[in-house]
């Protein structure tokens, strides 16, 4: 058994032994600015520079970027994120960046994506990393980008992004979005609005449009059974990919939904990812 393995049996028995004390670090709570001097929340789990050096580090960005949804917060909820207290052990740099769009930050900041989606959110992850790399904390060319749903769909638009080549390498999308013509209308006409009166926001938010530009390594990660986003997104998303002679990677669950809940399925998801 491998380290990691071992790690992820740890987490999936809950044991006390280590991981209730001092495996699990409080992350930095702090705010930067981005382009255009908006102030953005970020996490940041800092890997022990007793082990791991004082850096720059292999980073993972952990991402959702989505309405409705504020990642960064100062609750136990967030420090006993296992995935980013196990990549922090690693050596990783794990990063939580609430983009324009997120939610708890008045309209203004929230309707910076209305109407326009893969757009606000993926300038300021861009630059929050760049932040990070010029800290030197982060090491370019070597950050993971990763997501589920909304969250998917923003790590597999990042590779999509030219501002991303050099500092992106690679991305894990969870159940990616990867047209919004195909997701469920009472969300997406919501914030988006009808397809006939923004067509042209339709077109800039797909993936399949933009596959041409990927650059990095892909893994695509979904539920067969994914009553939400239905798994047509990551076939149609493989289409265009193969169609521009685009190399991924695909990991199925035939028995999940939107996300893998038997133990077993996640224990393999982690080793996997």
């Amino acid at each position: 058994m491998s380290r990691r393995q071992r790690r992820c049996a740890v987490c999936r028995r809950g044991g006390r032994s280590r991981a209730s004390s001092k495996l699990l670090r409080a992350p930095e709570l702090m705010s930067i600015h981005n382009r255009s001097g908006t102030r953005l929340r970020l996490a940041l789990f800092r890997p022990d520079p007793e082990r791991h050096g004082p850096g720059p580090y292999p980073a993972v960005v952990s991402m959702y970027g989505g309405p409705q949804v504020q990642l960064v917060q100062n609750s136990w909820a967030l420090t006993a994120s296992m995935r980013e207290q196990l990549y922090r052990q690693e050596g990783y740099l794990v990063a939580k960046i609430d983009n324009r769009g997120s939610s708890n930050r008045g309209v203004e900041f929230e309707s910076a994506i209305y109407r326009n989606f893969g757009s606000a959110e993926i300038e300021d992850q861009v630059d929050g990393v760049n932040w990070l790399v010029r800290q030197g904390l982060a090491r370019p060319g070597k950050v993971l980008a990763m997501g589920w749903s909304f969250g998917g769909y923003l790590a597999a638009r990042t590779l999509m992004h030219p501002e991303s080549r050099g500092l992106f390498a690679a991305a894990v999308a969870g159940a990616p979005v990867t047209s919004w013509d195909g997701y469920d209308t009472g969300y997406t006409e919501r914030y988006m609005g009808m397809p006939q009166d923004n067509r042209e926001g339709y077109e800039r938010a797909s993936l399949l449009s933009l596959a041409a530009g990927m650059e990095g390594s892909l893994l695509l990660v979904h539920g067969l059974l994914d009553e939400n986003v239905h798994f047509r997104h990551t076939a149609r998303l493989i289409g265009a990919l193969v169609a521009a002679r685009k190399r991924y990677e695909l990991l199925v669950f035939p028995e999940e939904r939107h996300l893998p809940r038997r133990e077993g399925d996640r224990a393999y998801m982690e080793e996997a990812v």
